[in-house]
């Protein structure tokens, strides 16, 4: 659905110091001095269109260097298309392969996740054990990157029929089976958790990112019923212990090294920082995470935040140099502090020591963020998912609130998504759930003539 343009009002707000450029437990953000002339002119951005899916989203990415962008549906369908007008371009579909019921709620899908190439010219696309990379132009497969029998369920796994047949018992079966004690719900929920951790044998990749120059990706996997709630938006994981984290060579389509980290816990985040030779990654165990640095080259571990509770992982937000950081402060938000929400705010840290620089002035949350490449301006969503807002990291301070024109916003539906384009051209937020995203275009003082602010 097409809507009018729409140019977002600056807003006029007091000053406030780095310190509280964030403040929320979903954002990470590498920090760099910031540079620049102060009194350059902001962006300006303008609606062009709301582009509703038939079903929730469940990764979105943005090519560079075109207006391409592609969703991953609940549905297992991969649209690509054109942020301006809305033109469907190319369509990918995977089949949901067969399980045991069981180990799914009714609202679970299988997890798919999709990343553009830095230089914009391929896009990968996770299902099940493989990541598939996908030539732009032509759409031909180039290569896909998986370890030989992990997509096959183990031989005992029970497969659901799809037409499950009913057998009938015995008049002695069916005594028997009346005789049974009726399990309290301790029971019945243990027994389920054991059966979701151990998973159907399958080995899922749980996310996945490009290493900057292209040539690598990094990948996380988990081998228990890892699948998304189209309803919460969450990947539920169940650590088995032997849950890998690899890296690929993307030319000889070979993993390099693989590494268990932790038998309680699954890397749920990575991000290689631009030096190439480290990454942030969180680690989450059930009901609560930690974030790290580890070297490339061979994944050691070089240091690690204690734990500190988290319903989801924190997200990654990369500037250029790598020499600091902010992440939530997950890990001082222990029982003495957990009335105070510090996992909603953040705090500065050093990349190479993870020891922490300073905190952040609290602000009123934000759940996502996404940065530009000239790392100026940073959008994200607010805490309570009712606007987004544009922050100028020069000027220090937020110079755009906005909400989609034409949106109704519901209980079920906040945003929850913001993505800015790798060439700072368009701004997409959206709500996941509803499966609805506004497209902004972007432009910064070079094109004030088409985008003047009103």
């Amino acid at each position: 659905m097409n809507q009018p343009p729409h140019v977002l009002m600056p807003v006029q707000i007091n000053s406030w110091k780095l310190k509280s450029i964030v403040g929320a437990w979903l954002i990470v953000v590498v920090a760099l001095p910031v540079c620049g002339d102060p009194t350059t002119a902001p962006p300006n951005v303008r609606q062009v269109r709301i582009q509703e899916f038939s079903k929730p989203i469940l990764a979105f990415d943005i090519a560079n260097g075109s207006d391409l962008a592609a969703a991953a549906l609940s549905d297992l369908h991969v649209r690509v298309w054109q942020l301006e007008s809305g033109k469907l371009v190319h369509e990918l579909s995977f089949e949901e392969p067969e399980t045991d019921k069981r180990l799914k709620d009714e609202d679970d899908v299988e997890p798919i996740s999709l990343r553009f190439s830095p230089d914009g010219k391929t896009l990968a696309v996770s299902f099940v054990n493989a990541i598939h990379l996908y030539n732009v132009e032509t759409w031909h497969e180039e290569t896909s990157l998986s370890v030989t029998g992990e997509d096959k369920p183990r031989p005992d796994i029970k497969i659901t029929p799809a037409r499950p047949e009913l057998t009938k018992r015995t008049p002695e079966e069916a005594n028997a089976e009346r005789s049974k004690p009726v399990p309290d719900i301790n029971q019945t929920m243990r027994e389920l958790s054991a059966l979701k951790a151990r998973g159907d044998g399958r080995t899922r990749i749980v996310t996945f990112e490009f290493a900057k120059d292209g040539s690598s990706i990094l990948a996380s996997y988990c081998r228990s019923a890892c699948y998304v709630s189209t309803q919460l938006g969450l990947q539920s994981i169940w650590p088995t212990g032997k849950d890998p984290l690899r890296l690929w060579n993307v030319s000889s389509s070979s993993p390099i090294w693989e590494r268990f980290y932790d038998p309680k816990g699954v890397i749920s985040r990575v991000v290689p920082l631009p030096d190439g030779r480290s990454f942030i990654a969180v680690n989450s165990e059930l009901g609560h995470c930690t974030v790290g640095g580890y070297d490339l080259g061979a994944g050691q571990t070089r240091w690690s935040h204690s734990f500190g509770p988290c319903l989801r992982p924190p997200s990654i937000v990369m500037l250029a140099d790598g020499l600091s950081f902010i992440t939530n402060r997950i890990d001082e938000a222990n029982r003495a502090n957990v009335k105070r929400h510090l996992y909603r705010y953040g705090a500065i840290y050093d990349t190479n020591t993870g020891e922490k620089i300073v905190d952040l002035k609290k602000a009123d949350g934000i759940s996502v963020a996404d940065i530009s490449s000239d790392r100026r301006w940073l959008a994200s969503i607010t805490w309570t998912g009712t606007q987004f807002q544009i922050w100028d990291l020069q000027a220090r301070k937020i110079i755009v609130k906005g909400f989609p024109n034409g949106w109704k916003p519901t209980p079920n539906c906040v945003l929850n998504r913001v993505r800015l384009s790798p060439d700072n051209h368009w701004l997409v937020v959206g709500c996941d759930g509803g499966g609805e995203i506004a497209v902004y275009q972007w432009a910064g003082n070079e094109s004030r003539s088409s985008l003047s602010p009103r």
